[in-house]
């Protein structure tokens, strides 16, 4: 047995009926969905990162990113234009700072005192730069320490001892020739002897 349905316009008018969106009274568009989506991860982008501050355990991660990146622009800054760079810490101060080279009408041995910096990157609050070990063994514990980052990139390496209030501390070890900073645990970082 064969049915036979027929269509009419009453039966297409009830269906447009259900599809149209000024009928239906629950749920969510997808148009919806998507802008509370984008503003739950704009949201995110602006909180996650200013946890560093909450807890000494992230100010002190952030303290050894930000010595490593500004150790990293330098070399990059040196090696791409030729000129040599200082890094200067302020171990009093808990900054680290990029001295930038004399210009060409300038006396290619001025005094590093004398030369422009790129403005000081201050560790937050809570952390302090402890140590920096050369590559000689020597250390220094306080003052200002200035370290030469010249055009070839064979020079400048250092380690830079993070501690934060809870004594927790972090070493950052710059590798000139190679370019590449590593972190590693603990207080007693040093190079390795060959």
């Amino acid at each position: 047995m064969l049915q036979t349905f027929t269509l009419t316009t009453a039966t297409l008018k009830e269906d447009s009926d259900l599809m149209n969106p000024r009928n239906s009274n629950t749920g969510f568009t997808i148009i919806e969905l998507i802008v509370v989506i984008a503003l739950l991860g704009i949201i995110a982008t602006i909180v996650v990162p200013n946890l560093d501050n909450f807890s000494p355990r992230y100010k002190l991660r952030s303290a050894a990113r930000t010595v490593g990146q500004t150790v990293a622009w330098a070399r990059s800054l040196g090696g791409g234009i030729g000129r040599e760079y200082v890094i200067r810490y302020r171990l009093e101060e808990d900054t680290i700072e990029i001295l930038l080279p004399p210009e060409e009408d300038e006396d290619p041995n001025m005094d590093f005192d004398s030369r422009e910096s790129l403005g000081a990157e201050t560790l937050p609050n809570g952390v302090e730069i402890t140590r920096i070990v050369q590559p000689d063994g020597s250390r220094d514990d306080y003052g200002v320490v200035d370290l030469v980052l010249d055009k070839y990139g064979s020079s400048g390496s250092h380690i830079a001892i993070l501690k934060n209030e809870d004594d927790q501390s972090i070493a950052v070890y710059f590798q000139a020739i190679l370019g590449t900073t590593d972190y590693l645990a603990g207080e007693e970082a040093e190079f390795p002897q060959w």
